[in-house]
């Protein structure tokens, strides 16, 4: 407390390094040509991850569920509720370090606060059972680039990951650790 802030100056050129290095200054396109504005170097990571990654474009089902699906007995209890156990379970088994998806929470997070936040994910995961919720306002994800190499220039230098949001993967766990 008596120094004050004298690391400052430390920290702040830390930062400005790790700003530098994170941020795409320049991309080369096929040609070899350098882009360094912003809509051209967006253009050219579009061009070159929309084939790989897909798109969520969803217009209707092609396929007739009841026709594929079989009744099958003993099977009952996959479509009872969750119960706060079965909840619960999933949430002491997260692993921690991993990366907050589009809604800014880590494993880390959920874990830590929830004694407060569970009877929201309680909610939540009862308004999935009962259908009364639209799964398309919580799947979306943020895809961000992780450098394969250091300097990398082109598209080929970068992996793409895909941050999910918390609520969305302890839903598919809980269902999974259910089937």
């Amino acid at each position: 407390m008596k120094e004050g802030d004298t690391s400052t100056k430390y920290f702040h050129a830390h930062t400005i390094i790790r700003h530098r290095k994170n941020t795409i200054a320049c991309l080369q396109d096929d040609s070899g040509n350098s882009i360094t504005d912003h809509e051209g170097k967006a253009k050219i990571l579009w061009e070159s991850f929309k084939d790989i990654l897909g798109k969520s474009e969803f217009k209707e089902m092609l396929y007739n569920l009841n026709v594929l699906i079989t009744n099958n007995e003993g099977l009952n209890e996959l479509e009872a509720p969750l119960s706060k156990q079965e909840i619960d379970s999933v949430i002491s088994e997260l692993p921690n370090n991993k990366s907050p998806g589009p809604d800014g929470y880590n494993n880390e997070f959920i874990k830590g606060w929830w004694s407060l936040i569970a009877p929201n994910y309680y909610r939540l995961f009862e308004a999935f059972f009962e259908e009364e919720i639209c799964l398309r306002s919580i799947n979306s994800s943020l895809i961000t680039l992780i450098p394969k190499k250091d300097g990398p220039s082109t598209t080929v230098d970068y992996r793409p990951i895909s941050l999910l949001n918390t609520s969305l993967k302890l839903i598919t766990k809980v269902l999974a650790n259910r089937l």
